[in-house]
Formats: structure tokens, C-alpha cells, sequence
């Protein structure tokens, strides 16, 4: 028997567009360090980085990461001659890509051609082929529920596949991530910050604009981002105090929070197993640290043999992308679908400033503790 794939690709897009139910499938997936380090500020501010050779063997996955470092006062002259100093040159550093996670799940060819045939038969009585508009159309038309049923059946296995490749992922980075902190202005590794009060549960705003001014303080621009658990700075966080608190004196902290830019605010399930406990928080500027992604299939990358290879949004965390395999096993009657990630984590070197510089030590990543007393 002959299988075919003609239909997985698109079919998977629109089941990732369809998330109507609630169950164990589309409950909201925890981003965590992945998604912060793959956030649009993040992004915006990240160091020059170059693609590596990898001299054609195939093997030798890398890129390259470029940077300059600033000159001190004691640079500068106080006499005025024509002699210059020397030129400002790169310093290159050669990053490889040792990390992979993977997940799989096996799919029936019977599911899969079920499964085809509801992707066709959406696409005809929605008059579409994209997703949003196949589902959004779809919602509207009785007889499209049996075929959305079947979308959404196939969604679950990709979906929760996600979950534990993103969570997997997360644990490396967040162990990464603490190979490469760095000092707080003034020498602090590890400084505490009082942001809850513990009796009522309001903030306290001092110990937060006290972690704004040491971040300020070191010169980095944009909004810290902070990585933590579920402790204080998340309360401080899900705090809208339109209606107690702060509120009876007219301020909503919620408000306060976001025109201020005091931080943006990330939860991970894996803060507490890798640092010291819930309220242990990760806090970076934007840039200095890169999430490094190594895909193995962009580009003209199709089918080999009866293995077919490509490139998708990663479900529940779309900026992020991951390599999938699916492998036809014809005389099981069966499809082998593999998800897999090779990526490292950047983190700016903590020798980025000279010695006798005002941030000697700093690197723009940070450990905190953010607690309630």
C-alpha cells in the first residue's frame, strides 16, 4: 500500500488554527525562557550573528557571534597630536550548536487518510485553503463538524508533543542561561527585592523601581526581561488593582506597570528545579542572551527516499520553529512523526567590558530573587 502525505503539511496548520476546546491538548503552553528569548524585543537587540561553514561535511553545526568592546577614560588624551589609535577590530566568538531535543508519536494510516479527506473536505465547503479562513468558515457550517472533529483529533498529538519539546528545550536554555550571569552595577550576583507585601498581597513598588535603578544603572537599553516562577514577581504581575489595594487611592498598578516599562515578565515551570526556589528569577537585557536554532531543513528540503523533511511553527509558540520528520512504515501501516530541535543559548561575555570600566563584570544577565515580606 502506497502512503501519501500530500495533505499533512497544510492539513497541521489548520488544525494548529483550530483551538475551540478546552483539554489537556490546547491548555495554554508555557512559553517560558523560549518564548522571552524569541520576543520581539529580544530579537531587536541581539548582537550581530553569523551563520558558520560547517566546511561542507554536514556535521559541524555553529554560528558566530560579533562584538565590540568600548573604549575607557583613561583612552582618552589630554594633549592634541595626529597619532590614532589602533583600529577597533571584532572580537569573533565561534558558538556551536550542541544541544538537540526531540519528541515523536506514531499516527495509523487509517488517521491519516481520515484525516487527509476532512482537510479536503474543509477546503470544498469553505471555498478555502487557508487556515484561519477554513476554520473561521468552518465554525459557521454545521455540516463541517464531523471534518472539524477529525482536525481537531490530529491537533491533540502535535499539540501536546509541543508541550513537552518546549518545556525540554526550556530546561537546557534556563541551565545555559546561568553558565553565563553575570554581575549586577556594583558587584551584586544575587541581590533580593521586596515586591509583594505577604500579608494582603499588595505591591510593593520600591523593591521593583530598586531592580529598575541597578539595571539602569548599568547603561543597557530597553526593558529588562525577567524569567521566573510562581512566587512573588508573578503575583506582582497578575496584579490589577483597579478594585483594592493601590486602587482605593486611585492607581492601577496594571497600568502603572505597562507605561512605566519597568520589565517584561515571563513564567517558566522549570525556574524552581534549576535555581533556588519559585521567587528565583532570570533577568536579561534585550540581546544579551540569543536563542541559537540550527535547522536542518530550510530550503528545498522534501522527500528522500519515502521520508518526507520540512520546517513548521512549533504548536502553542509559533515565533519558534522546529525541523519534522515523517517516515511511512508501509507494511505497519503507519506514519512515524518526528519533531526535533538542535539550538544552543548566547549569553554576552562577561568580560564584554574592560577592566577599570564602571561595568567590569556586567554582561547584561542576572540573577534575582523577587520576594514577598
Amino acid at each position: 500500500m502506497s502512503l501519501s502525505t500530500a495533505n499533512v503539511c497544510p492539513a497541521i496548520l489548520t488544525s494548529l488554527a483550530d483551538n475551540l476546546i478546552n483539554n489537556p491538548s490546547n491548555v495554554q503552553i508555557h512559553g517560558g525562557m523560549l518564548a522571552a528569548l524569541t520576543s520581539p524585543s529580544n530579537l531587536a537587540a541581539g548582537q550581530i550573528i553569523r551563520q558558520a561553514n560547517d566546511n561542507g561535511t554536514g556535521q559541524l553545526k555553529e554560528v558566530r557571534v560579533v562584538y565590540k568592546e568600548r573604549k575607557l577614560a583613561s583612552s582618552a588624551t589630554d594633549t592634541k597630536d595626529c597619532v590614532a589609535d589602533g583600529q577597533m577590530n571584532y572580537i569573533e566568538e565561534t558558538v556551536p550548536i550542541n544541544n538537540y531535543r526531540g519528541v515523536s508519536f506514531t499516527m495509523s494510516e487509517a488517521q491519516i487518510r481520515t484525516y487527509c479527506d476532512s482537510y479536503l473536505e474543509l477546503t470544498q465547503l469553505t471555498g478555502s485553503v487557508q487556515p484561519g479562513q477554513i476554520v473561521e468558515r468552518a465554525n459557521g457550517i454545521g455540516a463541517a463538524q464531523g471534518a472539524l472533529s477529525v482536525i481537531r483529533e490530529m491537533f491533540m498529538d502535535f499539540q501536546l508533543s509541543a508541550n513537552a519539546l518546549i518545556q525540554a528545550i526550556n530546561d537546557d536554555l534556563i541551565t545555559a542561561a546561568l553558565g553565563g550571569v553575570g554581575n549586577w552595577f556594583g558587584g551584586a550576583t544575587n541581590p533580593s527585592y521586596t515586591v509583594e507585601n505577604s500579608t494582603d498581597g499588595s505591591v510593593k513598588a520600591k523593591g521593583l523601581f530598586e531592580m529598575k535603578q541597578s539595571y539602569m544603572n548599568t547603561g543597557f537599553n530597553g526593558a529588562p526581561i525577567i524569567v521566573g516562577g510562581a512566587g512573588a514577581l508573578q503575583r506582582v504581575w497578575m496584579n490589577d488593582s483597579r478594585y483594592f489595594g493601590q486602587g482605593a487611592n486611585g492607581i492601577n498598578f496594571a497600568t502603572v506597570r505597562d507605561n512605566t516599562g519597568i520589565a517584561d515578565f515571563y513564567f517558566d515551570t522549570n525556574i524552581a528545579g534549576n535555581m533556588t526556589n519559585q521567587d528565583s528569577a532570570i533577568v536579561f537585557a534585550p540581546g544579551s542572551l540569543l536563542y541559537l536554532p540550527y535547522l536542518n531543513y530550510v530550503g528545498n528540503y522534501g522527500q528522500i527516499g519515502v521520508m518526507n523533511r520540512f520546517t513548521m511553527p512549533i504548536p502553542g509558540l509559533p515565533s519558534v520553529r522546529q525541523d519534522v520528520r515523517i517516515l511511512p512504515d508501509e507494511c505497519q501501516e503507519t506514519y512515524q512523526v518526528f519533531c526535533e530541535a538542535a539550538f544552543d543559548l548566547y549569553s554576552a561575555p562577561t568580560a564584554m567590558f574592560p577592566a577599570g570600566d564602571s561595568n567590569a563584570g556586567v554582561n547584561g544577565v542576572f540573577k534575582a530573587q523577587f520576594v514577598a515580606a
